[in-house]
């Protein structure tokens, strides 16, 4: 019960994988950073249970990243072989088959199922592979503009007809405003916005809780794309000359802190209020926190002990801008009942961005440590409201 993913952005290659770990007790739940009630009260139609996160991409070295699916423990046994053969020794993509073929190998799997996809950089340049024990089901379908696309796990069908029929990668401007990196995580944050936006469906099929993304960075070697934040917002009035813009539920902020992923979940009030300070008003609005939840989520190669758990993060508080931010836009209308209805023909948009200093928007404030108020530039909200005029 997994979404794992490697594709090609503009020739750049990217991995993606949600954190859902699943087991066959319905009762044996944990609470999920999109759905925060999911121990106490479980969707309808939910026959499996939730055991714990773990992150299913692995940046292992510099030249090899790897997502998983099927039994944890198997993926575990892999995962950490394979990290501490390359570190005494880099793997060209020969040698890692070779590994995945070998009798040790099939020796340990036995009879479990277990899946990897991933990308590795040897002599020859970055190679994509693929590799199951025991029949794990691996996609692999070429998706233009995508490339040879490989995909597995139980939320496999959704993601093809996303990249399909959905989501399709922007093209490079021409000249060149952003870099390759930029423009592979601009277009990995507009799909995992997607999949975010709909993963109260998505537990129900066994996938979720949130999603991360690696990818080639700046300087040719394989990284896990950090600090991000993204938001969900309603357009009302989207095409007029006055649209409003409205917080729908929760923002998630993801950072990596010791190779451990720390998920930070805000719920706002939705109404904005002028930033004011000294009684003097200032050029940004204000979104006061209700409520902050985190969760600690490790990678399956490595053992963290509970005194190393509960020493990341939270305790630090968030005091940051996020390097990127993901702002996915509803266009709604309201009916003659108040309630929303979604507007014909116009449909979702993905405002992603790339922020390089403090003095950006989305500023979470933290006295104390603890969250207390968003902070974002008037031009940047206006620039959220007018997407639908833009066009």
């Amino acid at each position: 019960m997994t979404l794992i993913a490697a594709f090609y952005i503009n020739n750049h290659p990217v991995l993606i994988g949600d954190v859902l770990i699943s087991c066959p007790d319905p009762s044996e739940r944990i609470n999920i950073p999109t759905n925060e009630t999911i121990k106490e009260s479980a969707p309808e139609g939910l026959w499996f249970g939730i055991r714990t996160l773990r992150q299913k991409v692995n940046v292992l070295s510099s030249n090899l990243m790897i997502a998983w699916c099927g039994d944890m423990c198997a993926a575990h046994t892999i995962l950490k072989e394979i990290k501490d053969r390359n570190d005494k020794k880099e793997f060209t993509q020969k040698s890692l088959k070779a590994f995945f073929e070998s009798d040790e190998a099939i020796e340990w799997m036995g009879n479990i199922e277990v899946g990897f996809i991933g990308y590795i950089i040897d002599d020859d340049g970055i190679k994509q592979f693929n590799y199951s024990f025991n029949k794990t089901e691996i996609n692999q379908k070429t998706i233009p503009p995508y490339g040879n696309t490989l995909i597995a796990g139980s939320g496999s069908n959704h993601l093809i007809h996303l990249l399909e029929e959905i989501v399709q990668p922007r093209q490079p401007s021409i000249p060149k405003k952003n870099s390759e990196f930029d423009e592979a995580v601009i277009n990995s944050l507009t799909i995992c916005g997607a999949l975010l936006a709909t993963d109260f469906k998505n537990i129900l099929s066994g996938y979720g809780g949130t999603f991360e993304i690696a990818t080639l960075n700046e300087q040719g070697m394989f990284e896990k794309v950090n600090d991000i934040t993204y938001f969900q917002w309603f357009v009302s009035n989207c095409e007029s000359s006055n649209p409003k813009l409205d917080l729908v539920g929760k923002a998630y902020k993801l950072i990596y802190i010791k190779d451990m992923l720390v998920v930070y979940t805000l719920s706002m009030v939705q109404t904005p209020r002028p930033l004011i300070r000294d009684s003097v008003p200032l050029n940004y609005y204000e979104f006061p926190i209700d409520e902050s939840q985190y969760y600690k989520i490790t990678p399956c190669y490595k053992y963290f002990t509970p005194k190393e758990i509960k020493s990341v993060g939270a305790e630090d508080g968030i005091e940051i801008t996020s390097r990127f931010n993901c702002n996915y836009l509803f266009p709604i209308e309201y009916n003659l009942s108040g309630e929303i209805d979604f507007v014909p023909g116009k449909n979702t948009i993905c405002k992603s961005q790339r922020f390089a200093d403090k003095n950006s928007s989305y500023i979470v404030e933290c006295p104390n440590g603890s969250p207390s108020t968003l902070i974002i530039r008037n031009e940047d909200l206006a620039y959220l409201k007018n997407s639908y005029n833009s066009f």
